[in-house]
C-alpha cells in the first residue's frame, strides 16, 4: 500500500464518477453487531449494493464465519481496531477501560494493534487494501506533549481513514485520504439524510455515513429501521446517478485519479 494519501486531482476537468453517476455515497456500520449480518447486509443485497462494516476484532471473533460470508458478498470489512480504544478525557468516558485509553497509546502500540487487526481481517477476506474507521471518531493519540495525529499512521496502513465526524462532504478536489470526514446517521430523520445526500451529489462530492445499530436494542446509538429501509431503497433506486460503494472502493477509485504528493 502506498504510504502517502494526499494530492491534487490529475485532471479535474476530465474527472468523472463511474458509469456516469454524479457523486458517491458510502454507508458504514460500526462495531461488528449481529444486526449488520442479520438485517443490514440482506437489505443492501436486495439492490446489489455494498457497504463498509467497521469490524473491531474483539466483536468479530464471536462468529468469524458470518463476517467471512459478508466479505464474500462484496462488502468491505474495514478495520475498527482490536479492542476499540478511545480517548478517556471526561467523566462521561468512564466506560472506556484504562488499558484502552488512546490518551496513553504510543504510535507503536496503535500501529501494532492495527497491523494485527489487518492480518486477521485479511485471513477472512483475502484483501490487502482496506479503510480504517476511527474508533469514537478520534483522530489523535497521546495527550499534552505526547499528543499526535493519527493521519501519518493511517497513511502507512490503510487506503483511507474515515476520520472525524465533522458533517462535511468529502471534496474530491482537495481530499485528505487520512481523515476523510463523515456524517452520523444515528438518530436522524430520512428527510435530513436525503437533503444531505442530494446536496453532496449535486456538488459532485462523496458523502460518508456512520451508523451503529439499526433499531432500538441493537446499540446505544442506532438508526430507526424505517429510516434505514427508506435510505436503502432511495439509494437502490438511484444507481444511475448515485454511486453507492464501500469506503475502500471509492478511495481506490479516487487514488487512481490523483497525483500523490
Amino acid at each position: 500500500v502506498p504510504q502517502k494519501r494526499t494530492g491534487a486531482m490529475t485532471n479535474k476537468s476530465t474527472f468523472a464518477w463511474p458509469e456516469r453517476t454524479r457523486g458517491a455515497v458510502s454507508i458504514t456500520y460500526d462495531d461488528a453487531l449481529p444486526c449488520h449480518y442479520e438485517y443490514v447486509v440482506p437489505a443492501w443485497e436486495a439492490y446489489a449494493l455494498h457497504v463498509t462494516c467497521y469490524t473491531n476484532i474483539n466483536a468479530l471473533m464471536n462468529d468469524p464465519d458470518v463476517w467471512r460470508d459478508v466479505a464474500v458478498k462484496g462488502h468491505e470489512l474495514g478495520n475498527h481496531s482490536i479492542f476499540h480504544p478511545c480517548r478517556k478525557e471526561k467523566k462521561k468516558d468512564s466506560w472506556i477501560a484504562d488499558e484502552y485509553n488512546l490518551c496513553t497509546y504510543t504510535a507503536r502500540r496503535w500501529s501494532d494493534e492495527m497491523r494485527i487487526a489487518n492480518t486477521i481481517l485479511e485471513s477472512l477476506d483475502g484483501r490487502k487494501n482496506r479503510s480504517y474507521g476511527n474508533t469514537c471518531c478520534n483522530t489523535e493519540i497521546g495527550q499534552g506533549d505526547t499528543s499526535q495525529s493519527l493521519e501519518p499512521l493511517i497513511a502507512e496502513l490503510f487506503v483511507a481513514g474515515r476520520g472525524p465526524c465533522n458533517h462535511q462532504v468529502v471534496d474530491v478536489a482537495k481530499i485528505n485520504f487520512n481523515a476523510l470526514g463523515h456524517y452520523s446517521g444515528d438518530q436522524r430523520t430520512f428527510d435530513q439524510i436525503q437533503h444531505e445526500i442530494d446536496s453532496a451529489i449535486a456538488s459532485g462530492g462523496w458523502i460518508i455515513y456512520m451508523i451503529h445499530g439499526v433499531g432500538e436494542g441493537t446499540h446505544g446509538l442506532y438508526m430507526d429501521p424505517v429510516v434505514h429501509k427508506t435510505l436503502v431503497s432511495y439509494l437502490g433506486d438511484r444507481q444511475d446517478s448515485i454511486w453507492t460503494a464501500p469506503v475502500a472502493t471509492v478511495a481506490m477509485y479516487l487514488r487512481d485519479r490523483f497525483e500523490v504528493n
